[in-house]
Order: structure tokens, then C-alpha cells, then sequence
């Protein structure tokens, strides 16, 4: 199923992450995205793979979870259509940090790492419209992992 770019559009302007930009910006890079489709159950990225690309869901659901260093694993969220994942594999190439899991039908738009970075050096305005997003992700993921060690 190839979603148009107008949806992934619309859902691009109720992310967190992109509903800073301006319409032009966020209609460029949803020009850029590309769709795929996972079943329940299915593993979308796994913790530890190379990271290239920014997920958002267009629909569906999916679990956020992290391995612990005792092998334990540890659910950070579970987002749904306008949620997103991989936002930090934009920027560098670290491992990605989490497994995400498929917990029903869910269709998501990509944004690879290459075409996001032309983006950037294009318009450089898009980074200071995600610096504060991506700060707060950053903020909530340390409080949760710190009372998940605590509890």
C-alpha cells in the first residue's frame, strides 16, 4: 500500500517532532518519505541495529522496549498514529537504542537519515525547530529508565 504524500503530510503536521516547521518544510520532507507496512508482531527495528531512518506511524501501533544490561526488558512507551521512533539515528550513527515492535497492522512513513541531512543543509531552520523536541525526548527517556532502575 502506497500512502499519499498529502496523508503523510497531514500526519507529519500532528507530529511532535515536525509540527515546529513550517508547511513548505514538513511537504518537502514528506515528499521524501517512503511507506512500509509491518504485521502484528513483527519487529520494526531492533536494539543495537543501525539506525538510518525516522519512523512515524500513519497508523497502527507499536511497543518501544529496551534491553537492559541484565537482560531484562523494559518497556519505554507504546505510541500510535502521529508517533514517532529513530529520531536520533537522523542525526548520528549510533546503534539504535530500542526495539520497537509491531502490536498491530501498522503502516509507517520513512525518512532516510541521507535525505533528512540534505534537508538540513538546505534549511538549517528545520534543526532549531527540533532542538527543543528532541531535548524533551532525551529528558523524558532518562526519567524513565531511572525509575525503572529504581522500581
Amino acid at each position: 500500500m502506497t500512502t499519499d504524500v498529502a496523508v503523510i503530510e497531514e500526519v507529519f503536521a500532528k507530529v511532535a517532532l515536525l509540527d515546529r516547521l513550517t508547511p513548505s518544510q514538513r511537504r518537502r520532507l514528506a515528499r521524501l518519505a517512503t511507506t512500509r507496512s509491518f504485521r502484528e508482531g513483527t519487529v520494526i527495528v531492533r536494539q543495537g541495529d543501525t539506525s538510518m531512518a525516522l519512523y512515524v506511524l500513519l497508523s497502527g501501533r507499536v511497543r518501544i522496549e529496551k534491553r537492559s544490561e541484565q537482560g531484562s526488558t523494559v518497556e519505554i512507551d507504546q505510541v500510535g498514529r502521529g508517533g514517532f521512533f529513530g529520531e536520533m539515528g537522523l542525526i548520528d550513527d549510533v546503534p539504535r537504542s530500542a526495539t520497537v515492535v509491531a502490536l498491530e497492522s501498522t503502516e509507517c512513513a520513512l525518512l532516510a537519515r541521507w535525505d533528512f541531512q540534505t534537508e538540513l543543509r538546505e534549511d538549517p531552520y528545520i534543526a532549531l525547530a527540533l532542538l527543543p523536541v528532541l531535548n524533551q525526548r532525551i529528558r523524558s527517556l532518562q526519567e524513565q529508565l531511572a525509575s525503572a532502575r529504581s522500581g
